[in-house]
């Protein structure tokens, strides 16, 4: 594609010609013959200075705003802001896949993977072609491939949706964070149907206040356009606010009885959960293995939305009933008189939720084991607040690392131990070694939380192999 086509609809100062563009990029390593390098300022390094390495490489434009140098034969196209263009550039060369795609975005503090599992498969089970993105990563014919976000930069996930639309594949149910709405990673991703499950306690670090939290969430919602449809949940206090700022249809889901998908009745225990639904004045009852009530919620924005895309109820109830756990949420084993449970939880509000459920599901003779750290240079307000509830739910604790990163690991754990009163806890630094203390308890229910899938620990700048599901099988085997 050439440098003017791939600037169309973008305002911008320089002088661009029809020279042919073979790929876009931001990072100047991968800048290759006839690259169109974006320069974007990132939170540790700043495109700018990678000019001249870029060029030297073979770019043969450059996107930038105000300090580039002149260069001779390469355009230095000056934008206002070059990651908010990025998103433009990027859906113009591929060619906007995604206004030949059914995309429906889910967004939310938690919820946000099962919720998009649950619909993927929904979709799956009824004869249509559906690929999910988001924290497990890209759902393609052989397996998941990792993106490292729950969702890409502008120009991976614009690749990815054309690679998605070259397949023939119709639906796309994927994550989208508050990270990438307020980077405008999905800026120019048409949305048919977006989904919204909750706000709670995260990325603070990121946002520095609720309210632009939220503010950032919201963004999804008012830039849907009339034909598009927004599911909310309907026991939020912020659905309220969304639904005063939107301008398209919408519908609800929750335990209120004003929803227009109503959770009439529930009956929960630690291997299976029913409900009764209420929908446009008819009432039908599901089983689902999904544990637990918040998982109600997750399963109410989806079938939602499978009738929003014309699946029958009856199809709707049958899918659901097949549906097993996302892998890393609530992902359950059994160990001799142990149940072994892995999640990704690592928020105050999902914290709540599992701790709640499990408390209420447990048989009374059994004990809770916690093994949980905080990630490092993140949102630090929430380490005490967790230690508190996992402090209040909890038989015993386990403190350990989870992904330090650049920060003092000790000072984690006392962030952590600060919310902690009136149970034994341990600190054992070690994750591997922490669960295997935790896995030799008896008679016990054994939560290990912040982690799910994920197979590494970022230890300074170091990505460290390990996988709580894998150290959990490997003891399993052991012993």
């Amino acid at each position: 594609m050439n440098l003017q086509s791939i600037l169309k609809n973008i305002n911008y100062q320089g002088e661009a010609d029809n020279r042919e563009i073979s790929n876009i990029t931001y990072d100047s390593r991968k800048v290759k013959e006839g690259s169109l390098f974006i320069a974007i300022s990132g939170q540790k390094e700043d495109g700018h200075d990678y000019i001249y390495e870029a060029v030297n490489k073979g770019a043969s434009a450059v996107i930038a705003n105000g300090r580039a140098p002149i260069l001779d034969n390469i355009p230095i196209i000056q934008v206002s802001n070059p990651r908010k263009v990025m998103s433009k550039i990027a859906a113009n060369f591929y060619n906007n896949p995604s206004k030949e795609l059914n995309i429906i975005g889910i967004t939310g503090t938690n919820g946000k993977t099962t919720t998009t599992q649950i619909i993927d498969y929904i979709i799956k089970a009824n004869n249509k072609t559906s690929s999910s993105l988001g924290t497990l990563g890209f759902n393609t014919p052989s397996g998941m491939i990792s993106t490292g976000f729950t969702t890409p930069e502008s120009i991976e996930l614009q690749q990815i949706l054309d690679t998605i639309k070259r397949g023939g594949i119709e639906y796309v149910p994927m994550e989208i964070s508050s990270h990438a709405i307020e980077l405008y990673r999905t800026n120019d991703v048409d949305v048919n149907i977006a989904i919204f499950t909750n706000i709670g306690h995260d990325h603070l670090d990121f946002h520095k206040s609720i309210e632009n939290y939220f503010n950032a969430k919201l963004k999804l919602f008012t830039q849907l356009n009339k034909k598009s449809t927004a599911i909310l949940n309907d026991d939020d206090p912020y659905t309220k606010k969304i639904i005063n700022k939107i301008n398209c249809n919408y519908s609800t889901y929750g335990f209120n009885k004003k929803a227009d998908l109503y959770i009439k009745d529930y009956s929960l225990n630690i291997e299976k959960s029913k409900a009764i639904i209420k929908y446009k004045s008819e009432l039908f009852e599901l089983e689902t293995p999904l544990i637990g009530k918040f998982n109600l919620y997750n399963l109410s924005a989806a079938i939602l939305c499978a009738f929003e895309l014309g699946i029958c109820k009856n199809d709707i109830i049958q899918s659901i009933k097949y549906f097993n756990n996302v892998p890393g949420r609530l992902e359950k084993y059994n160990y001799k008189s142990n149940t072994i449970i892995i999640d990704y939880a690592h928020t105050p509000d999902a914290f709540s939720n599992i701790f709640k459920n499990i408390f209420e599901l447990k048989n009374k003779n059994k004990k809770i084991i916690t093994v949980f750290g905080c990630g490092g240079n993140r949102d630090t307000s929430k380490r005490k607040l967790m230690g508190k509830i996992a402090s209040n739910y909890s038989d015993y604790i386990y403190i350990t690392n989870d992904n330090p990163r650049f920060e003092d690991e000790d000072k984690i754990i006392d962030n952590i131990c600060s919310g902690i009163a009136n149970t034994e806890y341990q600190i054992i630094k070690d994750r591997r070694k922490a669960i295997i203390s935790a896995m030799n308890n008896k008679n016990s229910i054994i939560l290990i939380l912040g982690k799910g899938v994920e197979k590494y620990q970022i230890i300074k700048n170091k990505k460290i192999n390990h996988s709580d599901i894998n150290t959990v099988k490997e003891f399993i085997y052991e012993n």
